[in-house]
Order: C-alpha cells, then structure tokens, then sequence
C-alpha cells in the first residue's frame, strides 16, 4: 500500500500518540487538509528511518521513474539530502574538491565530516555576473596532481547553467572520485526532452534534486538518488548517513508530497504542463526582444530560469520597481541581471503580469553595465572543522588584510560564500565587510 493509500484511510482507532492535535486544527480551519494526514509513526504506518511498506514501496515507485539504484525521500530540504551524501561517502581527514559555487550547506558538511578541502573554480560570465560550468580540461588537470575522495559541484547553477556532467563523470570514474552533484534546481529533467538530461542518466553517483524549487512540491521536499552503477559503497551507509541528520518525526504529509509530486510529473498531464510552461516561456521571451530586454540564453542553459536585463537601467533598480509599483518580486538580481524563477505553477497569467511591467518600465538612466570582477582565489589557511568554534576578535576593517575571517560572508540568495571561516581576508574582499572585522586569534 503506497503513502497516498495508506493515509486516504480512515484511522479508528482512539490515539494518545503524538502529534496531539488528533488530525483536526484548533487555531486555523484552512490547514484542516493537512492537519487530516498527519500522524505519527503509529501502529500499521512505516518508520522512515528503516522503511519496510509504504515508504519503502514509494521509494521504489521513485527509483523505478528517475532510473536510480535507490532514491530517499527527505523531508527536511535538500540541505540534509546534501549532509547525509557528504557523510555516507567522506571520512575524517580525506581531502575533497568543492565548486566554489557550491551552496553553504557543502561547507556545514565539510566540517560535519571533518574533510579537508581545495576549492575549484568554475567558468564564469564577466558581463552578466555569474558563475557558468565547470571545464573538464580544468577538472582533469586537477584531478591528475591530487587524490581525492570526491567532487561536489552545483548543476544547475542557481541561474540554470548545466555543466557537462556525462564527461565529468568519466574523469571522476577515471581518478576513482566519487562525484556529488547538487541538482537542486533541476527537478524536472527527468520529465521533458526539452530540457538538460538529469545528472544521473549521465552518470553521476549521487545526485540531490529539491522539489519545491521547480517541480511544485511543498517547501522542505527533496530527494537523494543513487546512481545504479555507484561502486565501493553499500546503500546501508546512506540510509545510516540520513539517520544521523533525519527527525524521528518525519512528516506524512510532506512524504506523500513527494510521491503525488512524482507521479503527477510523470503522468502525461505532469509533462504536458512541462512541455507548455517551455512554450509560454519561448512565446514571453519573443515579444519582450523588441522592448530593450536582453536575455541570457545558452545552449547548457535550463531555459526555465528566466535572466534578463533592461538596456540602460541597473537591474537592482529594475527589480526595486517591480516589486514597488507592480507587485512582482524577483527570486535573485544584482545590478547587472534579474533572476525569475519558473516552474510547475507557473501559469501564463503570471508571465503575462511580468511582460507587460517590463514593457512599461522605462529605461531612462542610461546605465552601463560594468564587468563582474570574480573574488581571487581562496587562500584557506585554516580548514573547516580546524575553524569551528575558534576564539576571535574584532579588528578594524583596513587592518584585516590577510588576517584570518572568523566570519562567513555570503550574499542569500543564492548562499555562495564569498568568505568562510579559516580564510585569509583579500582586498577583494574589503567592500563586503562591516568597519570592524571578526578575525581568529
């Protein structure tokens, strides 16, 4: 009996379980829906921690539509996903390759395995400001000078660049590394042609896909996928890994979340819905050329990620106007770009709202867009978990050159840190910081 099954029954039974509210609200009627189908792990429902019935049925119903040795459903975001990967494969002391622009929650892992790290850095988009793909050259050549346990990288990028992760996999094969790819954005891949083929078709070993962000699920879904080829490891250490971040209060709602997320994706309804938000989006960028708008396009692009920028005018202001005076919020901008994210949900009403805004905005600044200067190389001095909880004090901000940042600096979104804890300050780096500066002693 699936989740969804399991939990359309009517439970009899009088529960002095948690949680207390006995599936009715008492403060607000309109979550009385979800309220209905939150248990506990009683008598009869799966444990998430060791699933054996429904949850296991539905973690193989997954596994079967995303092509993966074992996918696990994560209630508590890709975050955990993330954690429980980094933890099931990486020891004490091993040494690991990490895309710089890799999300924070890789750094939290870095010291929760107490890893040691080198940073690589991606490809990037002087003009439009953002980091692209990562260059096989580039990796291969580091991979040849070092050992390392694993690569962990973000495809999609949080602006839907995708690396080439077919290739990736064969240098990462070829140098024994297991790769790790962040695949939070990328949700829908598996379910339109139209869009970048997912990490695992292309072999990666562990993929993290996160389901609100995209494919319509609720906030907090996620999964972690296993890749069927995935050598030296047994499945036990991840469920082990999961456990060790997991609640022991899993939420039911959340769990069936993700598996009617699923289906409905797989369904022909689910891609058809795919295959007609491309086509709104296509249509959205066509009428909008004529309007002073650029758009970043690629070919490694998922084009569901909307980056636009307005000729002569700094997106910073641009996204302050729509929020202001159209009531339409951005996901991300910076002066040079506007980030709007689209997805299951995404109706041609809201597209439309957003078209015609632009086209009534005008560009009267004459603003030039400057060229991205990309923050230098890190200069780790002290790694992660040497850096945790370390004694600090404050210095002035012109003394901290080189002195080492006790502090994470990091714009959100998109949570890439430009400074984490162990590094050595760079005059780069400057412009970021408050007048007094946190330091290690």
């Amino acid at each position: 009996m699936s989740i969804i099954k399991l939990l359309s029954k009517k439970v009899a039974k009088a529960l002095f379980t948690t949680p207390s509210h006995n599936q009715k609200p008492s403060f607000n009627k309109n979550y009385s829906s979800f309220y209905e189908h939150d248990f506990s792990e009683i008598e009869g429902f799966d444990n998430l921690s060791n699933p054996k019935s429904s949850i296991l049925l539905a973690q193989g119903k997954a596994s079967e539509i995303l092509g993966t040795k074992q996918t696990y459903f994560i209630t508590q975001g890709a975050t955990t996903a993330l954690l429980a990967a980094m933890k099931a494969i990486i020891n004490p002391a091993d040494k690991v390759l990490v895309a710089r622009n890799c999300h924070k929650s890789v750094y939290n892992g870095l010291i929760l395995t107490a890893s040691m790290v080198d940073w690589f850095i991606p490809e990037s988009n002087e003009d439009w400001g953002f980091y692209t793909h990562i260059s096989e050259e580039k990796l291969e050549s580091t991979l040849q000078l070092n050992q390392y346990k694993a690569f962990i990288m973000t495809s999609p990028t949080y602006e839907g660049i995708n690396s080439n992760i077919e290739k990736i996999s064969q240098i990462c094969k070829k140098y024994n590394v297991f790769l790790i790819v962040d695949e939070a954005h990328g949700a829908l891949y598996n379910f339109s042609h139209k869009l970048p083929k997912s990490a695992i078709e292309q072999g990666a070993d562990i993929t993290i896909n996160s389901l609100h962000k995209t494919a319509g699920a609720l906030n907090q879904t996620a999964l972690l996928n296993i890749n069927k080829d995935i050598r030296n490891i047994e499945l036990n250490e991840f469920q082990n890994a999961i456990n060790l971040f997991q609640t022991t209060s899993p939420s039911y709602p959340l769990l069936r979340n993700i598996e009617e997320c699923l289906t409905y994706l797989n369904s022909k309804q689910g891609k058809n819905e795919i295959d007609k938000l491309l086509i709104e989006i296509k249509k959205f960028k066509d009428e909008l050329k004529h309007f002073d708008i650029d758009f970043y396009e690629a070919s490694n692009q998922d084009i569901t990620k909307i980056i636009l920028r307005k000729n002569g005018l700094n997106c910073s202001k641009l996204s302050e106007i729509l929020y202001n005076e159209f009531d339409i919020e951005d996901e991300m901008n910076s002066s040079n770009y506007c980030l709007f994210l689209t997805g299951i949900g995404t109706k041609s009403s809201k597209l439309n709202k957003l078209k015609n805004a632009l086209k009534k905005i005008e560009n009267s600044d004459n603003y030039e867009f400057e060229k991205y200067q990309f923050q230098p190389y890190p200069l780790v001095k002290i790694q992660p978990i040497n850096a945790f909880n370390r004694d600090y004090k404050f210095v002035n901000k012109d003394e901290a050159i080189l002195k080492i940042s006790n502090k994470i600096i990091m714009p959100y979104p998109p949570g890439i840190g430009l400074l984490y804890p162990g590094e050595a300050i760079q005059e780069w780096h400057l412009k970021y910081l408050e007048d007094d500066v946190e330091i290690m002693v």
